[in-house]
């Protein structure tokens, strides 16, 4: 599949799935090729201090799925059914020029619902259903994972770790905050939020 047949289908589907709730958001996917954009947006960091990096992976007879970008491998790690999948090919990485916007929220996989108005990131699908981008942390690494509604009987979050792959209910959810976008810059020593419950994503 030519890169240009694989960014129009993945536009047409993140528009028809999620196309009403991009009134205000100023985020995109750019093409990732080993060399991280001057406005990725960064996941997290690594055991090491390294960071890491959120993604969208087409990986053909798996749909588009929510990854981990690994800078210093070049790759995209990321699951699908029971699949642990490593790829440097059809990636897309996260990128915005309002950082300051995007926010992780600590959720519920039974919450989850409570967030389904707000400004949520699109993840893609597996088994057509419709996916959201999350976080969690192990040892030590930031994880991205995709998250199912909690209606499913797949809830929660499922992430890569090693060569396998694990399932939580509690983890961060990625989404767009509106009312953030005028401030594009915040206190860097922390990346932490005043307000409860969330964490800001840092500039680097």
């Amino acid at each position: 599949m030519g890169r240009s047949v694989w960014s129009f289908l993945l536009l047409c589907q993140l528009t028809l799935v999620f196309g009403n709730k991009w009134d205000c958001a100023d985020y995109y996917w750019r093409d990732y090729f080993g060399t991280i954009p001057y406005d990725a947006v960064p996941a997290g960091k690594d055991h090491n201090g390294n960071n890491r990096y959120i993604g969208l992976v087409y990986i053909r007879g798996f749909e588009l799925l929510p990854a981990t970008i690994l800078p210093q491998q070049g790759v995209a790690q990321t699951t699908a059914y029971t699949h642990v999948l490593t790829t440097s090919q059809y990636v897309k990485i996260l990128c915005s020029p309002y950082k300051a916007a995007l926010e992780w929220i600590h959720v519920q996989s039974k919450d989850l619902h409570d967030y389904e108005s707000r400004n949520l990131i699109p993840g893609g699908s597996e088994v057509g259903e419709s996916l959201y981008i999350g976080r969690v942390f192990e040892n030590g690494d930031v994880i991205i994972g995709k998250i199912f509604r909690h209606e499913r009987a797949n809830r929660g979050i499922w992430y890569p770790v090693g060569d396998t792959f694990k399932n939580s209910l509690t983890y961060e959810l990625l989404l767009y905050n509106c009312y953030r976008k005028d401030f594009p810059t915040f206190d860097v020593r922390t990346g932490v939020s005043d307000k409860q419950n969330h964490t800001e994503i840092v500039f680097q």
